[in-house]
């Protein structure tokens, strides 16, 4: 059996055959024909055209059983779960509380505001004159012309001056039953003992040490010395005493001077104590007040009069 090539398509071929089979194979294919004859190429030629659409069909199949077991468990979830939090990055929204009225945020109630205490924003609160523990918590700040002097006899003054800050000061003593300070800062000796006078302008302080050197105690004759007292009985001195020239009673202060509150009223001939002079004819006494218990407070020297 010999081979011959073809001169239409270049093929080779059996010379069993009369005419080329692959060219009578597209003949026919065109001619949309039976194919007469077929030879080993045509043969290889069908099984190829019907294996293809089977291979595309099962990479497919494939790629989509794939891209299920990589991307599945998302496609599972709905809508509402993709764009909700998970529970703990949830944070619950916090009521808003309303403050009633008169109440404070503990809950507690709000006291209303004493006439006279309410204050101007802006201004300065200035200590009471007996409050020198909070003013000892003020920073240092201002100066004064001396910061430690002796007074040698009980009525002896001394006056200090003080500078810087507001201008505006408040005088307090640390005890004022051994050295008394008015308003202008002028220090007398009551009784033997050492003790601080303070000076304040509210934000501000600045401490004296005052040493009463001297034995005995402060006392005074009705129109002399540095507190003028009209006591009747000639002198008052610390101690036992009694309120006399008081009509109904005398009102006993919070502080030295009548725009004080008044903490009590004493009758005529009760018992006090004189603890110390407050200046300007004040003294601060303590007494028994509601229920036995000792109060402490300031009267005026022409009520009092010593046992």
């Amino acid at each position: 059996m010999a081979m011959k090539r073809c001169p239409v398509c270049g093929e080779k071929y059996s010379d069993t055959y009369k005419n080329c089979p692959f060219c009578e194979e597209e003949a026919a294919l065109r001619g949309g024909g039976k194919v007469r004859r077929g030879g080993r190429r045509s043969a290889g030629r069908q099984k190829v055209n019907l294996l293809t659409p089977t291979l595309v069909v099962l990479i497919l199949i494939m790629a989509a059983l794939l891209i299920y077991l990589l991307f599945g468990d998302r496609f599972q979830k709905t809508p509402e779960e993709s764009t909700t939090l998970p529970e703990e990055e949830v944070q619950p929204q916090q009521p808003e509380l309303e403050d009633p009225e008169g109440t404070d945020p503990e809950g507690g109630d709000v006291p209303e505001d004493p006439a006279g205490t309410e204050q101007d924003p802006g201004t300065t609160t200035t200590p009471a004159a007996s409050d020198y523990e909070t003013a000892s918590q003020l920073p240092d700040g201002l100066t004064l012309s001396t910061t430690d002097f002796t007074l040698k006899a009980a009525g002896e003054t001394h006056t200090i001056q003080a500078s810087g800050g507001s201008g505006e000061y408040t005088w307090i003593s640390e005890d004022d039953g051994v050295a008394s300070v008015d308003e202008n800062g002028k220090v007398t000796a009551v009784s033997r003992g050492t003790v601080n006078v303070l000076v304040t302008d509210g934000s501000k302080k600045a401490v004296c040490i005052v040493r009463c050197s001297f034995s005995g105690t402060l006392t005074t004759t009705p129109g002399t010395g540095p507190d003028t007292g009209t006591a009747a009985g000639g002198t008052l001195r610390t101690g036992s005493a009694v309120v006399v020239n008081g009509g109904n009673g005398v009102n006993v202060r919070s502080g030295p001077g009548t725009s004080y509150e008044s903490l009590a009223t004493v009758p005529n001939g009760a018992s006090i104590q004189i603890t110390g002079s407050a200046g300007d004819g004040w003294y601060k006494i303590t007494f028994s007040g509601v229920g036995g218990v000792e109060t402490a407070g300031y009267m005026k020297g022409e009520f009092l009069k010593n046992d």
